[in-house]
C-alpha cells in the first residue's frame, strides 16, 4: 500500500486554535466552583455538553481543511470567519444559558453556516456525487436549521432545539458511517490536529496546578500532582507515537470520538485537582 503522505498544518490552523485556548478556560470554569461540596448533576451535564459543542465545530473544520483545504482564500476566509464567531461564543460560555442563549447560538449559526459554505463550495466536489461531502453538508444543514429555530423561536422553547442541533452535529456522523470514504482522509494530518487539542488541554490542567507550587520548592503534594500530569501526558504520547499507525487508511471515527472523551476526562480531573485545595468540597463525589 502506497504510504500517505503527510499534510503540513499550517501556520493559519495553528492560529485558529488559539481562540480554543481560551474555549476550554471557559468550559473549564464551569464546574471550577463547587455547589454545595460537590458539582450539581445538571452542571455537569452542562459542562458535558459545551465540550461536545465545541469540540464538533473544531473537528469539522479540522476535517474540511484535512480533506479539502490548500490554503486558498477560501479556506483562509473560512477559518477566519469560524474564528471570528469561535471568539463570542467563547466569550459566552457559562452555567447561565438564559443570559448568554442569543448570543451563544448566534455564534453557532454563523459557523456552521460558514463550514456549509466552505464544504459545498470549497472542496471541489459535487455533493451529489461525493459521499464525503453529501454526508457533512447534510449533517450541517440539519444542524443550522435546529439552531436557527431554535433561536428564533426564543430561550424557553428553543434551548432544546439548540441542544438537538448540537447533538445532531456531534452524532449523525455516526449514523451515516458507511458515507465516508477512508482514502479522502489524511491521516497523519488527523493524528497531529487532535494531539494538539490534547496538549491545549493538558495545558489548561498545567495552568490550573500552578496553585499548588507556592513556599519550599521540595514539596511532596505538589511534586505527586506533577508526576501525576506527565504520567498522563507520557502515557498519551506513548500511545499517540508509538501505538498508532500513522500511515493507515482510516475514517478516523474512533480516534476523533475518543479524543472527545479524553477532552471531557482531562477537564474533569483538572477541576479535580483543583478542588483538593477547598476544604469544603466532599471528598466523597
Amino acid at each position: 500500500m502506497q504510504k500517505i503522505i503527510a499534510k503540513r498544518v499550517s501556520m493559519l490552523e495553528l492560529f485558529y486554535d488559539l481562540i480554543f485556548v481560551y474555549a476550554i478556560s471557559k468550559i473549564t470554569a464551569m464546574i471550577h466552583h463547587p455547589v454545595a461540596g460537590g458539582i450539581p448533576l445538571f452542571n455537569y451535564i452542562e459542562f458535558v455538553f459545551v465540550v461536545i459543542m465545541v469540540m464538533q465545530i473544531w473537528l469539522y473544520q479540522a476535517l474540511y481543511i484535512n480533506r479539502f483545504g490548500k490554503s486558498r482564500i477560501i479556506d483562509t476566509i473560512g477559518l477566519l470567519i469560524s474564528m471570528y464567531a469561535m471568539t463570542y461564543l467563547a466569550n459566552n460560555i457559562n452555567t447561565e444559558w438564559s443570559v448568554t442563549f442569543r448570543t451563544f447560538n448566534s455564534a453557532v449559526v454563523l459557523i456552521v453556516a460558514g463550514l456549509i459554505w466552505q464544504y459545498l463550495c470549497g472542496s471541489g466536489k459535487h455533493p451529489m456525487r461525493d459521499h464525503d461531502v453529501r454526508a457533512f453538508a447534510v449533517t450541517l444543514i440539519l444542524e443550522l436549521i435546529a439552531v436557527l429555530s431554535g433561536l428564533l423561536i426564543g430561550y424557553h422553547y428553543g434551548i432544546f432545539l439548540c441542544v438537538l442541533g448540537g447533538l445532531i452535529g456531534f452524532l449523525m456522523p455516526l449514523a451515516v458511517y458507511q458515507q465516508f470514504v477512508p482514502k479522502n482522509v489524511n491521516f497523519p494530518h488527523l493524528v497531529e490536529r487532535l494531539g494538539l487539542i490534547i496538549i491545549i488541554t493538558f495545558g489548561e490542567s498545567l495552568v490550573n496546578i500552578t496553585r499548588y507550587f507556592n513556599g519550599s520548592i521540595i514539596q511532596l503534594f505538589p511534586a505527586l500532582i506533577f508526576v501525576l500530569l506527565v504520567t498522563m501526558f507520557g502515557a498519551y504520547i506513548i500511545q499517540d507515537e508509538l501505538l498508532i499507525n500513522h500511515h493507515q487508511r482510516s475514517r478516523g471515527f474512533v480516534l476523533m470520538y475518543s479524543h472527545v472523551f479524553m477532552v471531557i476526562s482531562l477537564l474533569s480531573m483538572t477541576a479535580g485537582l483543583d478542588y483538593l485545595a477547598e476544604s469544603g468540597v466532599s471528598r466523597r463525589c
